[in-house]
């Protein structure tokens, strides 16, 4: 097992950012859909995930608007499709949290399996 150690009579001082969890980034970006309006969500992590599960919010109708790099709008008042981007859905395993969401908004939803590309 790795250690660190530190030698010294300084206290440390400073500050760090925690960036957002990508585990709750997943899960919260498809919780949007239960309404029908816009939601402002800060501090994602700026990863390939989040940036997925805003593609594939797109393809069902939300407008998505980078704010900063860790902070987006999701505009979810033109959901029409049922139908979420199969192509993408198959790459993101956390897809299933679309089901969820979009059964509660439009009692039907359709995604590829995670996994199968």
């Amino acid at each position: 097992m790795e250690k660190l150690v530190i030698n010294g009579g300084t206290p440390l001082k400073g500050e760090v950012t925690i960036s957002g969890a990508k585990n709750s980034a997943v899960a919260i970006l498809p919780a949007t859909l239960l309404i029908n309006g816009t939601c402002i969500i800060n501090n994602l992590p700026n990863i390939v995930d989040v940036k997925l599960s805003c593609e594939i919010l797109e393809g069902l109708g939300a407008k998505i608007k980078w704010l900063d790099k860790n902070s987006i709008e999701v505009d979810t008042r033109n959901i029409t499709n049922t139908i979420a981007p199969i192509d993408l859905t198959r790459k993101f395993r956390a897809s299933y949290y679309l089901i969820g969401s979009m059964l509660g908004r439009k009692k039907e939803i359709e995604v590829g399996l995670p996994g199968r590309m």
